[in-house]
């Protein structure tokens, strides 16, 4: 694919606006300042090379261009009050222990929202998002990579507040001149450069698929040979005095318990935080085998004492 070298293509307006090249007069009658540095700035209009803002001074001011580009970015989502938010898919994988194996996926689509609320560059704990859109009570963290990706700690840091965070990537060596039109196209119209840094509902997918790919592998002819099944641990607690049993299987994490109100509440609360689903066939709880440590956690909080391991 061919690379790009980044023009600046907007710029701060004498009133404070924000525009774009092609929406200003020629030269330094623009009257405009760049946004990083402050200094004037001149409309480069010309038949042969793309319009595009440059200094007047003419000195190098780096990162000119892609911290204007940033700034848009932030502007047209503030200006539209909504985006496309992509879709997601997440695979999982089953294998019984005579070795059928399959692997199914679960999805959500693409989906438009309107914000109710948009703020820009506003505190959340410890980060500060570029945009933050509020709907009917819940936040959705955006952020825009122009050279500035989110690194391993802010992740972490975005997964642990637990609201909806996409990232739109808009690489400065992908293309050369933007405008408004083109801009709205990539960050508010479109999913191609957005990807979620963490979404409420994957590990309900991840139950999903799961799910599908057990009953897809219980539908598969057995294998010829078959090794011996191994049996599965088991940790038995007891919970106000009822029995509850929490199992390791390969394709996930087993509970199970004789009815109680009391107990019943316990596991359909950890299933809604958790993404465990009941069995009915079974008859016990099946939760993604990511979620075991929290599951234990909670689990042994809520016991009368430590778990046995029963055979």
């Amino acid at each position: 694919m061919e690379r790009h070298s980044l023009f600046q293509s907007f710029a701060i307006a004498k009133n404070g606006d924000l525009v774009s090249v092609n929406e200003v007069e020629r030269g330094l009658a623009c009257d405009c300042i760049c946004p990083s540095c402050g200094e004037a700035l001149l409309a480069k209009q010309g038949n042969v090379r793309v319009w595009h803002f440059a200094h007047a001074s003419e000195t190098e001011c780096k990162g000119a261009a892609e911290s204007a580009l940033h700034l848009a970015a932030k502007r047209i989502i503030e200006k539209t009050k909504g985006l496309m938010l992509p879709g997601m898919t997440v695979s999982q994988t089953y294998r019984l222990p005579d070795g059928r194996q399959t692997t199914e996926e679960a999805s959500i689509p693409a989906i438009w929202i309107d914000f109710e609320e948009v703020t820009v560059e506003e505190q959340v704990d410890s980060i500060r998002p570029d945009v933050i859109g509020l709907v009917g009570g819940r936040r959705y963290l955006i952020e825009i990579a122009v050279t500035h990706f989110v690194d391993d700690d802010k992740h972490k840091i975005i997964q642990s507040i637990g609201d909806p965070a996409i990232e739109i990537v808009l690489d400065p060596s992908a293309q050369e001149t933007w405008d408004w039109q083109s801009l709205e196209l990539a960050v508010v119209q479109g999913t191609h450069l957005k990807s979620w840094l963490y979404h409420p509902g994957k590990i309900h997918l991840e139950s999903e698929a799961l799910a599908k790919a057990a009953e897809a592998a219980l539908l598969l002819a057995p294998l010829p040979t078959t090794r011996p099944s191994k049996v599965a641990k088991r940790l038995r607690y007891k919970i106000h005095g009822r029995i509850l049993d929490v199992i390791d299987f390969p394709f996930g994490v087993g509970v199970w318990s004789p009815y109680d109100p009391e107990v019943n509440t316990i596991i359909k609360g950890l299933a809604r935080r958790l993404g465990g689903q009941y069995q009915p066939r079974y008859k016990n709880w099946l939760f993604p085998n990511p979620s075991r440590p929290w599951l234990e956690r909670e689990i042994s909080a809520a016991a009368d004492g430590p778990p046995i391991i029963v055979s």
